[in-house]
């Protein structure tokens, strides 16, 4: 077998590389096993490196340290690697065009991402060296695309979730097109794509139910895309009577400013893994844990156990890993801030005038999603509109005021009072507390 020997030109730099995605390795599904974020950014930068590289071969190579990306390098980025190379050597995939329709000419096919790996230390210059190789059905629609997109590793960098990655790779190939608008599938058919986790290892009710579809991976991920990348995403639904059967995106080009990019951006964050290990998961668990969730998820667990922990008004936490691990699993701790840092042009506004401007979103912010409760409510067979009002009368009005409760009992939904509680509660029971993804969705959408 042939090896590229790269050299220094070889070897991509994940802050400024452009790699050509061939459109069947954009919207893969996962068979067997799950694509979490880390595997889909390694997978890109090995593609980068394998399309650079200017000789011909079928192993490609470049210094791990490149591949990480960090200005250090140690045993523990060391293990991320081998930990993601296992996965993409062990998780099998189809891959397409893109859709789910069975149109002439298409083409489908099933494979590991990669179909090997190594790493290796020389032994003159002590630098450690990543060697792969990809199947080779699919080796040349991979280095050699014919239809592609052009993605940004910077603006991958960037991205802190799967499904916010999956989305820019489809959405860019998009931008160009007439219309702006990807293909249309059914929610179904978009959930494995986008979560990276195949339909036989999902809950029943992420399967079932939409509304926790569009709760837990949409919205954030169309929040991500738009914060941090040069394209504007927009959900565009089709309905089947009352149900959401299919949906596409809008795309177009950024129009607003997008947050300030890291200047080294790195593929694996290994500061994380540090973290967790000093609140007290041991260090193999932890890289796992690294492994096996999504980066955003696990600084949030991160953030509210370390405050936790440093708290002195509150009682001593026991246990400092069973707390992250627990936040981690059920993912109820609050998202690290993600909104753009102040300018100098407002780095004299008070707190005070900061949280008037916050309270400010969150009303308007609040009036948009009872309008979408309305619609969706005026959507719903009578049957189920009365199961909502009796819901809304057990779990919420005892808890009201007089006034409030007999305004309900006389006027029902006639009442604006009891209108504007009803369909409050009616989001936040649908859609849950609004984020920071959410207003910054919001803000942008608002602005555009």
């Amino acid at each position: 077998m042939a090896t590229k020997r790269a050299k220094k030109t070889d070897v991509v730099s994940p802050s400024s590389a452009e790699l050509r995605k061939a459109v069947e390795a954009i919207a893969i599904q996962p068979k067997s096993g799950k694509i979490t974020l880390l595997t889909r950014k390694l997978f890109n930068v090995l593609l980068a490196v394998a399309q650079q590289a200017d000789d011909s071969g079928d192993t490609y190579r470049a210094l791990l340290s490149d591949i990480v990306a960090n200005s250090a390098f140690d045993s523990n980025d060391t293990a991320l690697v081998k930990e993601h190379l296992r996965r993409m050597v062990s998780v099998q995939v189809e891959w397409s065009t893109g859709t789910s329709s069975q149109k002439p000419g298409r083409k489908w096919g099933i494979s590991t991402l990669i179909a090997d790996a190594e790493i290796l230390e020389d032994p003159t210059t002590r630098r450690v060296w990543v060697e792969f190789s990809f199947a080779p059905k699919i080796k040349k629609k991979l280095l050699d695309p014919v239809q592609y997109a052009r993605l940004s590793l910077q603006f991958q960098s960037q991205l802190r979730s799967s499904a916010g990655l999956a989305l820019y790779e489809i959405c860019v190939r998009y931008l160009t097109n007439p219309s702006h608008l990807t293909m249309r599938e059914t929610w179904e058919w978009w959930r494995p794509i986008l979560s990276g986790t195949p339909d036989t290892e999902a809950g029943d009710e992420a399967k079932r139910e939409y509304k926790y579809f569009k709760r837990d991976y949409l919205r954030p991920a169309i929040a991500e895309v738009n914060a941090v990348t040069n394209i504007f995403v927009e959900l565009v639904e089709h309905r089947e009577g009352r149900r959401v059967a299919e949906i596409q995106f809008r795309v177009t080009e950024q129009k607003q400013p997008m947050l300030a990019l890291d200047e080294h951006p790195n593929v694996f964050d290994s500061t994380l893994v540090d973290r967790m290990v000093k609140i007290g998961i041991p260090l193999k668990d932890a890289q796992t844990l690294y492994a096996d969730s999504e980066e955003n998820r696990i600084r949030a667990a991160l953030q509210m156990t370390e405050q936790r922990m440093r708290s002195t008004t509150l009682p001593p936490v026991r246990s400092g890993a069973a707390l992250f691990k627990d936040a981690l699993k059920k993912g109820y701790a609050p998202p690290v801030e993600a909104l753009p840092p102040a300018t100098s042009g407002t780095a004299s506004r008070t707190p005070a005038a900061a949280d008037d401007l916050k309270a400010r979103l969150l009303s308007e912010f609040s009036a948009y999603r009872r309008k979408e409760a309305r619609v969706l409510y005026d959507e719903q067979g009578e049957e189920e509109r009365e199961v909502a009002r009796q819901s809304f009368e057990e779990d919420v009005l005892p808890g009201l005021g007089a006034h409030m409760r007999d305004d309900w009992r006389k006027r029902g939904l006639d009442s604006k009072l009891a209108e504007t509680s009803f369909f409050d509660w009616l989001a936040r029971k649908t859609w849950g507390e609004p984020t920071d993804g959410d207003l910054l969705a919001f803000t942008l959408s608002q602005s555009r």
